[in-house]
């Protein structure tokens, strides 16, 4: 199968398997970016890789999406947006094994080997990193999560979308923050911590499902993302 035609049906199959958007980019243009050149290496990605980059919309009308549920005691949990994603990946994962091509899902723990997903989403044209920090979507604002999956086949990468919503807007995402993490300085990681911190700190208990573990759900703040005015599709 040629590089285009491949590329082409498997965005087309991420969309079928239910991604709102996905776009390719070059493992070499990621890891030659600012936050892997100086952050850790993801486990497994080499330079001749291609990652294709999913987008999954998490409405402000759909909250539990983001809900983050973990067991007593771990550090690491889940949400059903990032689960359905995986769905997602795992089932790209199956049909590129098919077609006998090597793949594998990435995480988005960067400590733990995963990668930098705005990075890659705005190299695979699906977006751009606004004022806030946050990943903007043409249709769908700042409302939108992320996942990417390795591929080891030479997929033709995306063009880089020609957008930015941010020039003219008065900007009210970045006077929302409760611990002044988006000030003049730019994002603060640690201010953002501190909310993210307590967040989890008040997370509330789950009932136990029959002989399962204790569970506890955490709703993390996202108020710079409800404040952002951009509301896709060129609206603002």
């Amino acid at each position: 199968m040629n590089p285009v035609s491949l590329t082409d049906r498997l965005i087309r199959q991420a969309t079928a398997l239910g991604a709102d958007d996905a776009g390719v980019c070059l493992a070499s243009d990621l890891l030659a970016g600012p936050s892997h050149r100086e952050g850790p290496r993801p486990k497994g990605l080499l330079d001749h890789h291609r990652l294709l980059v999913l987008a999954l919309r998490h409405p402000q009308d759909e909250p539990a999406l983001d809900y983050f549920v973990r067991k007593e005691g771990a550090r690491y949990g889940n949400s059903e947006g990032n689960r359905r994603l995986m769905r997602i990946s795992a089932g790209i994962g199956q049909w590129l094994s098919d077609a006998g091509i090597p793949s594998a899902d990435l995480h988005y723990y960067v400590e733990r080997g995963g990668v930098f997903l705005k990075g890659a989403a705005v190299l695979a044209g699906l977006g751009t990193v606004g004022v806030n920090n946050l990943f903007i979507h043409p249709r769908f604002g700042a409302r939108i999560r992320l996942r990417a999956h390795l591929v080891d086949a030479p997929l033709i990468p995306s063009v880089p979308a020609d957008f930015d919503p941010c020039p003219g807007c008065h900007r009210p995402c970045l006077a929302v923050c409760p611990e002044d993490a988006l000030g003049n300085g730019g994002y603060d990681p640690d201010r953002c911590y501190i909310r993210i911190d307590r967040d989890a700190s008040e997370s509330i208990p789950l009932p136990v499902e029959g002989d399962g573990p204790a569970r506890r759900e955490a709703r993390f703040c996202r108020l710079c993302e409800f404040a952002c005015v951009y509301g896709g599709d060129g609206e603002a």
